[in-house]
């Protein structure tokens, strides 16, 4: 049978593993995907050939991007694509895809680790300095192969299939975004607009914040926060939160309940705001640790720990982290370290639901901190605050309970019921996300394209508009749009001349995929984007 401090340390494990694993792969860069070829012509010169895609809207600074080599390697510049002037810059930019090519002089080792480093800016938003180190090894035939320092060397990036579907987005406009679920009133009125290029009406946030300033903004969010309880992915958990706070704890007073209660909604603060930090920071997906099966077998695992305890099968106790406590009528307890533990599962749970208003403070976040202004970096914390704000006094009603009996018991075991429930819904996720990306390519709508780069050559010969719905396994709003809007039959309709995809945005470790979410900046899902073949790509 397992120890106390055996459980404890299990639940902290898996749970630190998960976020390890995924974190590690999120870390990418947004709007700018540099690749690099070389040709050693001997031992003391070679060709370097340095080639970006660049995002829509978006640009380098010519003066920002620099090609580092170790000391005793000199680098030249050699000529390639000339960057362009642009009414108020100051600096002359690069735009779309291009190349530059250096000459490399000197005692070339091998292998040879090549930085390069960049600035650029996108919609008027200007991103921190970046530096993306290579590491050159030559091939059988001589010419080089490269790859991102710390993976195995590859075929040049030119030449993958993200390579080759980047050159083909630079083909696509962008007419309409939306970002959600939307009913079907909702997502007619956008298709309308979408269709005739009319862009979206700016977020209610970036309004306040427009017109009265960031303090008021910054305040907002406070409220906003607190609606987020209300997602499909946080509200059926509600009777699970009730249960960790205190369902049949007997009564230790209002204080106890809010301390219970004010620790858990701790944990889902933190842990909101540190997830939202680490978008606006590396650019990765909010909720992609809800994409990693490891992770959801995780949160089985503590919820069949959690189930068995309901079920007094063994106790929890986190008593060696806390003083006092009030246990149940068993004599056992979960103590302030498990409910701020449980608190956190909580609210990266609910980061699979991505609302709109979650969407808007990433947006601007990530705005105010590529400007220079380290409030950005507060914000996704207050919306992590607004979040907690039910359960301390939720905690706080726990302690109004009449004394624990017979009926109490009854609870406690129906609470034991749903957590199990809970348990099998994370660990068929799990199971799920192990399956290859085709095979939950088939949940895509009949009529739809699977393969995104399918879909766009579709759409560029017809000349049809291309609706993609960028959507995941884990995703509640993603499974209600395809059970309701999806089907309703005028939105059918709408949608009948258009060429449509649906995305598995799960399946990032696909490289067609992920250059894809880079490229069109998908911060959360569901996201849907109307697209439209240039005028000048016939």
């Amino acid at each position: 049978m397992m120890t106390k401090k055996k459980i404890c340390w299990l639940v902290m494990a898996v749970l630190t593993a998960a976020l390890a694993t995924t974190m590690a792969q999120d870390a990418e860069t947004a709007l700018f995907t540099p690749s690099v070829r070389w040709e050693r012509q001997n031992d003391r010169e070679a060709l370097l050939t340095v080639t970006f895609a660049v995002a829509d809207n978006s640009y380098i600074y010519e003066n920002q991007l620099n090609v580092a080599a170790p000391p005793g390697v000199a680098v030249i510049s050699a000529g390639g694509d000339e960057p362009v002037v642009q009414e108020g810059e100051e600096s002359r930019i690069f735009q779309g895809g291009f190349t530059r090519k250096y000459r490399l002089q000197g005692a070339l080792p091998r292998p040879l680790t090549v930085a390069v480093s960049f600035q650029g800016c996108s919609d008027g938003v200007c991103m921190l300095p970046e530096t993306v180190k290579f590491t050159l090894g030559e091939s059988a035939e001589g010419q080089a192969a490269i790859a991102a320092e710390g993976q195995a060397v590859a075929a040049p990036a030119a030449e993958s299939d993200a390579g080759a579907w980047l050159a083909l987005a630079q083909r696509f406009q962008e007419r309409g975004r939306a970002t959600g679920y939307m009913d079907e009133d909702a997502f007619l009125a956008w298709a309308e607009k979408a269709e005739e290029g009319v862009a979206a009406e700016t977020d209610v946030l970036r309004r306040v914040f427009t017109r009265y300033g960031l303090l008021l903004a910054a305040l907002l969010i406070i409220p906003l926060g607190l609606f987020l309880n209300l997602t499909p992915c946080v509200l059926p958990m509600i009777p699970i939160n009730l249960a960790i706070i205190g369902a049949g704890v007997k009564a230790g007073g209002k204080g106890h309940g809010f301390r219970r209660g004010g620790v858990y909604g701790l944990g889902m603060a933190l842990t909101y705001g540190v997830l939202g930090l680490l978008v606006v920071l590396t650019g990765s997906r909010f909720g992609s640790l809800n994409s990693s099966p490891w992770f959801n077998l995780a949160v089985a695992v503590i919820f069949v720990i959690l189930a068995l305890a309901m079920f007094d099968v063994l106790t929890i106790d986190f008593s060696r982290w806390r003083r006092g406590g009030v246990s149940d009528g068993k004599g056992g307890a979960m103590g302030l370290v498990g409910v701020f533990v449980l608190g956190a599962v909580a609210a990266t749970l609910g980061g699979a639901c991505v609302a709109p208003v979650l969407i808007w403070v990433l947006l601007l976040a990530a705005d105010l901190w590529a400007r220079g202004n380290a409030v950005g970096l507060v914000l996704p914390f207050l919306l992590g605050i607004g979040m907690a704000l039910p359960w301390p006094l939720l905690g706080a009603g726990m302690a109004k309970l009449p004394r624990p009996g017979t009926w109490m018991e009854n609870i406690k075991r129906a609470m034991g019921v749903l957590i199990l429930l809970g348990a099998a819904y994370y660990a068929w996720l799990g199971v799920t996300l192990f399956r290859p990306s085709a095979a939950d390519a088939a949940q895509a709508p009949d009529g739809w394209h699977a393969d995104l780069v399918a879909a766009m050559r579709v759409a560029e010969q017809t000349g049809q508009p291309l609706f993609v719905d960028f959507w995941g396994v884990t995703c509640k709003s993603c499974t209600a749009m395809k059970a309701t809007t999806f089907k309703a039959p005028d939105v059918i309709e709408k949608m009948q001349p258009w060429v449509k995809a649906a995305v598995q945005a799960d399946a990032a470790n696909d490289d067609v995929i992920a250059a894809a979410l880079r490229h069109y900046d998908v911060v959360g899902l569901p996201t849907y984007l109307l697209l439209q073949a240039k005028p000048e790509y016939p």
